[in-house]
């Protein structure tokens, strides 16, 4: 059987698909990437150069709103939720500390940032009492931030925790303002993901590891830390491990509700018309 590759970018590699690599797949190859923005994902699945993307739910949103296939899909949810907080400077301590700050973000009008903007205006801040900064993914915006080149952005475990360890501030938790906030997204175009093999085998390997991770959560950890991850990192990872791929519509229908409370477009849509879970059954 010939063998088909599977081109696959994320920020971080999931620790489900970690655990997914466990397992023998026959008749494709996994070929992952890294990346260093949404907006390199968004291009790159436009022109066809990846067949899937690991990313913030919210994307999808607005990126069938842009000019473009319109076509973009969640098919699973990889993580319970993305763990996300606020670090700004250390002078900062509260949300309404940041008027007049210069937030790091990886694109203003879509992914995480939309979160962190709705958090933002229910503690009475305004679009107009800060800036966004595009710098790129959370590797990048880290950097960004110590060398004091913004004065607060979004982060993710480990980097959050290093961040606090060099002397900034944390201000606030996505999680403690929206509860139900979703986790990442495995992104397709719906025109062409149907016809993929090498796509529907890989989903059901994330699937099978679905039931395999429980009982071997020492495997996980110690494959998650052969990456290099620090401890921090691969705490996250093993407790936001997802127990269903199924998206989120309560996490999903959260997204929409902080695009209309900002008036952004994408908040018309519905849950039926981003996720397709075909690939599940």
């Amino acid at each position: 059987m010939p063998t088909n590759t599977l081109r696959v970018m994320w920020f971080v590699p999931p620790a489900i698909a970690v655990a997914a690599s466990w397992q023998e797949s026959l008749g494709f190859r996994l070929e992952s990437s890294r990346t260093q923005s949404s907006d390199e994902q968004y291009l790159l699945l436009c022109e066809g150069a990846v067949d899937a993307v690991v990313t913030s739910i919210d994307n999808v949103l607005h990126w069938n709103q842009r000019q473009g296939p319109e076509d973009f899909v969640v098919v699973a949810q990889i993580e319970t939720t993305t763990p996300l907080q606020l670090i700004g400077s250390s002078n900062l301590s509260v949300p309404s500390d940041l008027v007049g700050a210069n937030i790091l973000v990886d694109a203003p009008e879509n992914g995480f940032v939309i979160a962190l903007r709705a958090l933002l205006q229910q503690a009475g801040l305004g679009t107009e009492d800060y800036r966004l900064t595009p710098v790129g993914g959370v590797r990048e915006r880290f950097s960004a931030l110590t060398e004091g080149q913004g004065d607060a952005t979004l982060l993710g475990p480990p980097f959050d925790t290093m961040a606090v360890q060099r002397g900034l501030s944390h201000i606030a938790t996505i999680q403690d303002v929206f509860s139900n906030f979703p986790g990442q997204g495995l992104v397709v175009r719906r025109s062409v993901s149907h016809a993929n093999e090498a796509l529907k085998a890989w989903i059901h390997m994330l699937q099978a590891s679905l039931t395999t991770v429980p009982d071997d959560t020492a495997k996980l950890k110690e494959s998650l830390e052969s990456l290099g991850l620090p401890p921090e990192a691969v705490t996250a990872l093993v407790n936001t491990f997802p127990s269903t791929l199924i998206p989120s519509r309560d996490g999903i229908e959260l997204l929409i509700g902080q695009r209309a409370l900002l008036g952004l477009a994408g908040a018309n849509v519905t849950y039926e018309q981003v996720v397709d879970c075909s690939f599940l059954q």
